[in-house]
């Protein structure tokens, strides 16, 4: 193999290379959207859920989980909780990938 043949190896390999780190980048960045937006989502839920305790926090005293709705609300933030559990492990794994020197 010749000397251009090898420069044009490396070239290419390299080209390739840079476009796996691009995607997975950009990978990393659409997780992390999905980990905000569902953090916002969150958020509204805890929003929600305080409201109903502050109404009932007159008398009478109720407690608050006897209300479908607080019962519901806490079910939802335990799925976005291990929804965004999960987004975390990913953009982990495609950390660690990136890291990992290409052989």
């Amino acid at each position: 193999m010749g000397f251009w043949e090898k420069v044009n190896e490396e070239l290419k390999r390299a080209v390739e290379e840079g476009w796996t780190v691009l995607k997975d980048t950009a990978k990393i960045g659409k997780l992390r959207y999905q980990k905000y937006t569902l953090n916002k989502k969150a958020d509204k839920c805890f929003s929600k859920m305080g409201g109903i305790v502050y109404e009932m926090a007159k008398p009478p005293w109720e407690n608050p989980l006897s209300r479908p709705e607080v019962l519901k609300l806490v079910e939802e933030i335990k799925k976005i909780e291990s929804e965004v559990s999960a987004l975390d492990e990913e953009i982990s794994r495609t950390k660690e990938k990136e890291e990992t020197p290409a052989t």
